[in-house]
């Protein structure tokens, strides 16, 4: 055999002991560490208003006790640097309390109560990919001359309807001369030699 072949038989048989010798039950969890101490964590926090209060799942509710009440987000922060200057690292949901567009009360879940990001929609909303062709012209009979339709989120909606009109203005030429698409001095003066600009002429008398 290979080398190779040996390398891979050797890391399946180790990987077969391994599963072999241990189970779930020995395997501790990172997040909780002691059995103890994990059943000392609070690991729910709750804003309402102003206030907060810290929850512990785990153990029965006590007034006062479970759950801790803080009144504005001060007290929680300096309860958070006492916990931490003791060795304390508890993971917590932090939930808010607020009102959805129907005005029933719901709890929405924020990544921290220093840093709520409550502007953000509670799912990412990835970008369309946008497209020049117009999708209100599909059906060919009906929509043949037709405009397509305004879309807010689409910003591109509307850039076949200006290319349209950005060609047909190149191919005209202006008798203005503060126009881009100016067709000259001997192209105005041909228009007015026409009579084109009849009855807008001015007279100066010198």
């Amino acid at each position: 055999m290979q080398l190779t072949t040996w390398g891979i038989l050797v890391i399946f048989i180790i990987g077969l002991l391994f599963t072999a010798t241990h189970s779930s039950q020995t395997v501790q969890e990172a997040f909780e560490g002691r059995v103890n101490a994990s059943q000392r964590c609070p690991d729910i926090l709750i804003q309402k208003g102003s206030e907060l209060y810290l929850h512990n799942s785990r153990i029965a509710k006590v007034p006062g006790v479970n759950p801790l009440k803080f009144n504005d987000l001060e007290e929680y922060a300096e309860f958070m640097e006492w916990q931490r200057s003791q060795g304390i690292r508890c993971p917590v949901l932090y939930l808010q309390h607020t009102f959805d567009a129907q005005g029933k009360p719901v709890y929405k879940i924020r990544p921290s109560p220093m840093e709520p990001q409550g502007g953000l929609p509670p799912a990412p909303t990835p970008t369309p990919a946008s497209s020049d062709r117009i999708e209100d012209a599909d059906n060919p009979p009906l929509d043949a001359n037709a405009y397509p339709a305004f879309d807010p989120m689409e910003p591109k909606a509307w850039s076949v309807t200006d290319e349209a009109n950005h060609r047909a203005h190149a191919n005209y030429m202006s008798a203005n001369p503060m126009k881009t698409n100016w067709g000259g001095d001997k192209y105005t003066q041909s228009l007015i030699d026409a009579g084109r600009y009849s009855g807008n002429e001015v007279k100066i008398r010198v």
